[in-house]
């Protein structure tokens, strides 16, 4: 499985959302979407599930051995 990572700024903007839109629409069934960001900014993070929902991703969460990461982890549904 193909893995593509972006990291996500503290407040997630339109530049860090258009990054995820240009993404998601290069990405096939075979691949997952990583996105990483500071676990203190975990609660910014809405809009970033409605844009992938959209785009017909599920998604899920996982924090970080340290517990200062935070990653969504988004698949194409099939």
């Amino acid at each position: 499985m193909v893995e593509r990572t972006l990291s996500l700024s503290g407040d997630v903007s339109l530049n860090d959302v258009r990054r995820i839109v240009e993404t998601a629409k290069q990405m096939g069934h075979e691949e997952q979407l990583v996105l990483s960001m500071n676990s203190i900014d975990s609660y910014k993070v809405e809009n970033v599930f409605s844009v992938l929902e959209r785009h017909n991703f599920e998604c899920s969460t996982k924090g970080g051995h340290e517990g200062t990461d935070y990653y969504i982890i988004a698949r194409k549904k099939r």
